[in-house]
């Protein structure tokens, strides 16, 4: 399930990060039906979302179709909720190709404050699904 431009949209890359890095601005649809079921009046952005995100935003960063492989660690840190939270930044701090695929590691954090992780994590993705 295709979650770029439903669940969320790109708004933005990230400029002026140092060399090896890259992110991407992104703004949570508080109206997408995930939230109507997860939770009702108090929502919250499934973790299974978020790994889906990343893969997403890999994909148009590498110009290929990923997936994700293995998750060598996630972790979440706080709730991310569309309405408290409907501007995130997720920031790969690598992103390096390594035999059969392409490792990354970054955090998910709110736009306006940085320091307020959702999400720390270091995935392996390939171009084939399993």
């Amino acid at each position: 399930m295709k979650l770029n431009g439903d669940l969320f949209k790109v708004e933005s890359r990230m400029e002026g990060l140092p060399e090896g890095q890259s992110g991407f601005n992104i703004i949570l649809n508080p109206d997408h039906l995930i939230y109507k079921a997860h939770f009702p009046g108090q929502p919250v952005t499934p973790g299974v979302c978020i790994l889906q995100m990343l893969q997403e935003l890999l994909s148009v960063q590498e110009g290929k179709q990923l997936f994700i492989k293995n998750i060598k660690n996630a972790k979440f840190i706080s709730m991310m909720s569309p309405v408290t939270d409907s501007r995130v930044s997720v920031l790969f701090s690598s992103v390096t190709p390594e035999e059969g695929g392409i490792k990354a590691q970054g955090v998910v954090a709110r736009r306006d404050d940085i320091d307020q992780l959702f999400l720390k994590f270091s995935i392996f993705l390939t171009d084939e699904s399993l």
